[in-house]
């Protein structure tokens, strides 16, 4: 979430919910806004001036009406979830709720963790992210007339004229598809498709040919060469909207199975050290800042002895989600392995990240953890560097790794600083 942008509003509307101040709490520190209501023309108010992201409704209902009574005018002015607090219900009485708006059940004892979780699964799919299409194509007639549909579908477009600029986009613009003419002047689709798949990084970018060409022999093996569909051109616009749309949603889960952490949802090992390479690459060849970042729970092989393996990657998960909802497109997060994490900061000094990991570290220290009736708080320690003359992106992470393990000999809880 940028900083600029509006945090998720979550109005809480209950007469009384056990817990719910430290709820309201929990859920600022993972990036979302808290209003709590005990008042039906309150709420409602609220509602008018600005609707939210999702609204939490207590069984006990409000002061002055019941929660059935509120739940058609909430239904009206929100078009978000609607989750309900509630102790107990039978299937009847869920299936009763849902045909008047409830979308969620929660249950009691509140499990704020597996609350913030189901939130976050609720937030995702609500920021749904254009997808992005790089059509090459040096036909300017051609390329607009598709660019255009997909424009006005929704979608981000680059349009690429000369094949043999394509990593540039490919690198910048990040495509969910490649849409590639056949026959170009400076070379085919299939030849710089097959030179697009040397480059591993590109490798779950499907390409699909666009040409007038319709001998099938002709199309598989250029399909062969490295791409993965082909389309006839001039195709009607429903189509290549829908197939556009498909395709891209398809590359994209598969894409997210492939780099992410299965835990917490972040990038996984290889692909954080992947991202880091290409950051450094590309800050030494623009003369660009970037800083570096390891950072390791505190204490964690106790959490899995005294609490158990669940709540362990309860803590890692608490961690890994602070880290997703901050990094505010100015880089990555990655699970280095275990409960240690890695942050690439991109055109960002040493000082500025130090300066937002501590920030992170202080909030993570206030952050609740629970196990049954036990609360308990964890802290982290961090090592942050900055890329030197000379380095390579294994010297960074090893300067990172050793003010963190400073940092940890120190005391815990704190951030150390590479100076060399």
């Amino acid at each position: 979430m940028n900083a600029n942008q509006e945090k998720p509003i979550i109005y809480l509307s209950a007469r009384k919910v056990q817990g719910g101040a430290e709820l309201a709490r929990q859920l600022t520190f993972f990036g979302f806004e808290c209003q709590a209501f005990s008042k039906q023309s309150a709420l409602l108010a609220a509602m008018y001036t600005r609707a939210p992201f999702a609204v939490l409704l207590g069984e006990a209902g409000l002061e002055d009406c019941t929660a059935e009574q509120i739940l058609p005018l909430i239904g009206k002015l929100s078009r978000g979830p609607l989750l309900y607090l509630t102790s107990s219900l039978s299937v009847v009485q869920q299936i009763h709720l849902m045909k008047i708006g409830v979308s969620d059940f929660v249950y009691f004892p509140l499990d704020i963790q597996k609350l913030i979780d189901r939130l976050d699964v609720l937030l995702e799919q609500s920021m749904s992210i254009p997808y992005r299409v790089l059509i090459v194509d040096d036909s300017d007639a051609m390329g607009k007339v598709s660019a255009n549909i997909l424009i006005k579908a929704g979608m981000e477009v680059q349009v690429l004229k000369n094949p043999l600029d394509v990593f540039f986009p490919l690198e910048r613009f990040s495509p969910d598809i490649v849409l590639m003419d056949v026959y170009m002047p400076q070379c085919s689709g299939d030849e710089i498709a097959k030179v697009i798949r040397q480059y591993t990084q590109f490798d779950s970018v499907p390409i699909v040919f666009l040409s007038t060409e319709t001998n099938r022999i002709k199309q598989l093996m250029a399909r062969s060469m490295g791409g993965d569909d082909f389309w006839v051109k001039n195709m009607p616009e429903e189509e290549l909207i829908a197939s556009v749309n498909m395709t891209c949603a398809r590359y994209r889960s598969l894409r997210r199975w492939m780099s992410c952490d299965s835990l917490t949802t972040l990038l996984n090992h290889t692909h954080i050290i992947d991202f880091l390479e290409r950051s450094v690459a590309r800050s030494k060849k623009e003369a660009l800042s970037l800083s570096f970042a390891m950072i390791d729970i505190d204490h964690f092989k106790k959490i899995n002895d005294n609490y158990g393996h669940s709540i362990g990657d309860q803590v890692i998960k608490s961690l890994a989600r602070l880290l997703r909802q901050s990094i505010n497109g100015e880089g990555a997060a990655g699970r280095y392995g275990g409960e240690e994490f890695a942050v690439v900061f991109t055109e960002t000094s040493l000082v500025r990240a130090a300066q937002k990991v501590d920030d992170w570290r202080k909030r993570f220290s206030e952050l609740i953890q629970s196990s049954n009736d036990i609360q308990f708080q964890v802290t982290f320690s961090a090592g942050v560097a900055t890329l030197k003359n000379n380095m390579d992106a294994a010297q960074l992470i090893d300067a990172a790794d050793s003010v963190l393990y400073q940092a940890k000999h120190a005391g815990r809880n704190q951030v150390g600083l590479h100076q060399a």
